[in-house]
């Protein structure tokens, strides 16, 4: 979702420079163009997954012109410091163009396929039951969730697995409650929920036996819950902004 984060960005920058007004709500909808003007494609889960703060649920209706809703999740009180430690982003080293791979998903979608079209519906489905879990703070019932969401993933656009990340998530289902690549598949990162706290050691131990996946890196997670904001980056100049 790299590419429509950086979009996000440098539209807030350029509203921001130009005087005009904006909020998070109105930079959904803009990337949204934008991406398509560009002809990446894609959706707008990834500026709603980057640029609202916090944990949240997002719905679009089946109408003209498409608004997308965002419903910021309230969490159980520790929960997000206890998600924080049992989450993982796996750098796979596996690059790839998520256009390619939404190119056949549309296709497949304009087909009205049966088996897509009830898979998309189940993606609906779980993504309700992920909010749900969140909201409970119930780590158990969101990884079981991550591993739905894989498999359809991998129903709605084939060749999304690489063989050397299907090795990687093989070798780390024992420490893992749920996995799945990030993004549109192929490659990209690999995030997954652990079963024991703080397991970046265990988890970049098993990696490294493991042969002919190339390099990789393991890092931790921090949530954030603030989101886009475009702030003044010294007092000495004040025409010089900054976007995080």
């Amino acid at each position: 979702g790299t590419s429509s984060i950086l979009a996000g960005a440098a539209l807030a920058a350029v509203y921001r420079c130009t005087g005009r007004s904006f909020d998070t709500n109105s930079l959904i909808h803009d990337v949204l163009y934008l991406e398509q003007i560009l002809t990446t494609g894609g959706g707008w889960q990834d500026q709603v997954g980057g640029l609202f703060g916090g944990v949240k649920l997002a719905r679009s209706a089946a109408q003209l012109p498409l608004r997308v809703e965002v419903e910021q999740l309230s969490l159980p009180q520790h929960f997000q410091s206890v998600l924080q430690q049992h989450l993982l982003l796996v750098y796979t080293g596996k690059t790839r163009l998520a256009r390619n791979l939404l190119q056949d998903v549309v296709r497949s979608w304009y087909a009205r396929l049966p088996s897509i079209v009830q898979n998309a519906e189940q993606l609906v489905t779980n993504a309700e039951e992920c909010a749900e879990a969140c909201r409970e703070g119930s780590l158990l019932r969101l990884g079981e969730c991550m591993d739905t969401y894989w498999q359809q993933k991998k129903l709605m656009a084939p060749g999304c697995e690489p063989a050397a990340v299907r090795s990687m998530m093989n070798a780390l289902q024992p420490l893992s409650l749920g996995q799945s690549l990030a993004g549109a598949g192929g490659g990209g990162f690999l995030f997954l929920l652990t079963r024991e706290p703080q397991q970046k050691k265990p988890v970049t131990e098993i990696l490294t036996n493991i042969q002919g996946i190339g390099s990789f890196s393991v890092h931790s997670v921090e949530l954030d819950m603030d989101g886009i904001s475009v702030i003044q980056k010294s007092s000495e100049h004040p025409e010089q902004q900054q976007t995080t």
